[in-house]
């Protein structure tokens, strides 16, 4: 099992960096022949973290398709460009071309891969024990917050530890109030709601649950995108940035997976009456 997926993760890569390629392709942007190990050894990270998503989840077929291209786009494109764009790393219009490309890899990768995944047993239907408004209501919010109070904290260490990169963002950092908006009301419930879909179709226990969500956040959300050299930043921009953006948005996703995580319905033994076994 675990060298199949191994396998199955280096034939995703493949189809992931040949994605991109031919979305290059489509809308006029240069191919670097020269970055294409980091950008085989990025795309590797990434299809092995949705790899597991599939080989464990729940859903099969069109929805599977469906979460795996949600995930992969508004964690590995969509919630780093917008990052990018208030950070004036990139203009307006790089960033509507840069989203464009990221949906069209999205669109063309996640359901050839979950194909090429195979069929796989179904451990059944899950049933959650009911929860108030008010519960999701406060979660919610607090998971919110927790990601804003993560995120300044993981940018003021960073520029403690390494103020080199501060050069970098001279007279590009946005005002505070634009900041603290778009992480409390785009880019956190982003991550919440990825988390919530994760929890409820994962068919493995509640700590691999957190480790995933921490390394779906932490890989696909920074590291993976980080690796390739690009135009945009320089390497010693990227280097800091890995290890910020996947410390903290580890310990995120590990946090709110707790925060967030239901009980199984008492009332109905709760993964279904299924002969396979749920994994632990």
């Amino acid at each position: 099992m675990k060298a199949n997926i191994y396998l199955k993760s280096a034939l995703g890569a493949a189809l992931l960096t040949i994605a991109y390629w031919v979305a290059n392709l489509v809308l006029m942007l240069p191919n670097d022949p020269g970055s294409i190990a980091w950008s085989l050894f990025s795309n590797y990270l990434v299809a092995l973290v949705l790899g597991y998503l599939i080989m464990h989840s729940r859903s099969d077929g069109i929805k599977l398709m469906m979460i795996t291209f949600i995930i992969l786009f508004l964690i590995g494109h969509f919630n780093i460009l917008v990052e990018a764009l208030i950070f004036n790393v990139t203009d307006r219009e790089e960033t509507i071309r840069e989203i464009i490309r990221g949906f069209l890899v999205a669109t063309v990768f996640s359901p050839v891969y979950v194909y090429l995944s195979g069929p796989k047993p179904n451990p059944g239907t899950p049933r959650f024990a009911a929860r108030s408004f008010i519960s999701w209501t406060w979660r919610v919010i607090l998971g919110d917050v927790l990601y804003l109070l993560l995120y300044l904290i993981a940018g003021l260490t960073l520029t403690r530890v390494y103020p080199e990169i501060l050069q970098f963002y001279e007279g590009k950092i946005p005002p505070f109030d634009v900041m603290i908006k778009t992480q409390l009301f785009l880019r956190g419930f982003i991550f919440i709601g990825i988390a919530v879909i994760i929890l409820r179709t994962l068919s493995v226990g509640q700590i691999k649950k957190a480790i995933f969500i921490g390394l779906v956040f932490a890989v696909l959300g920074g590291i993976a995108p980080l690796l390739p050299p690009n135009a945009l930043m320089p390497g010693y921009v990227r280097l800091g940035h890995g290890f910020e953006v996947g410390i903290s948005n580890f310990l995120y996703g590990f946090i709110l997976s707790y925060l967030l995580a239901q009980k199984p319905d008492a009332n109905i033994s709760g993964l279904s009456k299924s002969p396979i076994p749920v994994q632990g």
